[in-house]
């Protein structure tokens, strides 16, 4: 038996056979893989969306002097008073300003999904996409070599018909 040939390996621990599709430790056998997608995985955007707005209202609260006297005293910062509408400027300002910074931090990632008779999940997820999609290129052509095993051995039998 000849060994088997590599189609694609990686630094990541990322390893595409004839025969199967093997993430760090985990081994996908390509003829158990029902079907394989590239996936673009979007950031979860509402906390920071929900800090923005949150931190504009403070801010609008704090400049239509909406903040009861009563609510807070007023205090001193280097020998500045700071009242509460002022404090709620500056609290909905460093809202504002944290929601916008995680916002633009958060990235989409790109993922290989795999469907299996277990089910589907996404077994690679990485930053870049060329990364992903070089992964998946050899997926493909690992998957059509299977395929093309497949048929040979089906298309060399020779089926014969009984006459009578």
């Amino acid at each position: 038996m000849m060994p088997e040939k590599i189609l694609y390996t990686d630094e990541y621990d990322v390893t595409i056979t004839e025969s199967f599709f093997q993430v760090k430790k985990t081994m996908y056998q390509l003829k158990g893989i029902v079907h394989h997608d590239f996936l673009v995985v979007h950031p979860y955007r509402i906390p920071s969306l929900l800090m923005m707005l949150i931190g504009a209202l403070t801010i609008m609260m704090g400049t239509f002097n909406w903040i009861p006297k009563n609510l807070m005293r007023s205090f001193r910062i280097l020998s500045f008073p700071i009242s509460e509408n002022v404090a709620a400027i500056a609290v909905g300002a460093g809202l504002l300003a944290a929601g916008a910074v995680i916002l633009s931090v958060a990235k989409e990632h790109y993922a290989i999904r795999l469907s299996t008779a277990e089910g589907a999940k996404n077994v690679l997820v990485h930053k870049r996409k060329e990364y992903v999609a070089r992964i998946l290129d050899a997926l493909n052509r690992a998957s059509l070599n299977l395929v093309s095993q497949t048929e040979k051995k089906v298309g060399s039998r020779t089926f014969e018909v009984g006459s009578r």
